[in-house]
């Protein structure tokens, strides 16, 4: 797993009474240059292990990292500290997470994204590779991520970030 961090400049701060995604975040000082770093992982669904591999943190002698346990750590983190702001891009982990939360964690889990704190980009089931994958797949995998997240959190869970951290170039 990696982690890696967006710097945003702000200019001008506005206050919006929208309820969620950027609407919602604090700009910071309107006076002052403004960095935001907005934390986020990327797991992929299927590379060196397998989906449940990733998952459950298994085949260690390959790579350490459990995403159950990632998922589980951002809430605890985004918890601890109302300023802290989190983004997530694949939805095949963590639907599977939340499938397994109770409805005191999946409320906390929607507070978070109701308020602009925990934020879904791309919204696709998985990260796609863009250098062999048909466009089909592409739409379909995406359609499965972008139906979960609407069904789960409406229009606060609707991503307005095209994201792809790690392309190894683009289809035709």
């Amino acid at each position: 797993m990696n982690f890696y961090f967006i710097l945003t400049f702000c200019v001008i701060a506005i206050q919006s009474t929208k309820d969620c995604g950027y609407d919602a975040c604090n700009l910071g000082d309107s006076t002052k240059l403004n960095v935001h770093l907005v934390p986020h992982s990327h797991d992929d669904v299927g590379f060196v292990k397998t989906l449940d591999e990733y998952y459950y943190g298994s085949r260690t002698d390959l790579q350490h990292a459990g995403v159950q346990y990632i998922l589980d750590s951002i809430v605890l983190a985004l918890n601890e500290n109302p300023d802290r702001r989190f983004i997530y891009v694949e939805m095949a982990f963590f639907s599977r997470w939340w499938n397994e939360q109770n409805e005191i964690v999946r409320n906390k889990v929607k507070e978070f994204v109701n308020s602009g704190r925990l934020e879904f980009i791309s919204g696709g089931w998985c990260m796609n590779d863009e250098a062999a994958t048909h466009y089909n797949s592409i739409i379909d995998q995406h359609s499965l991520g972008l139906e979960f997240l609407n069904e789960q959190f409406g229009e606060c869970g609707r991503p307005k970030v095209g994201w792809q951290i790690d392309p190894f170039g683009h289809s035709r």
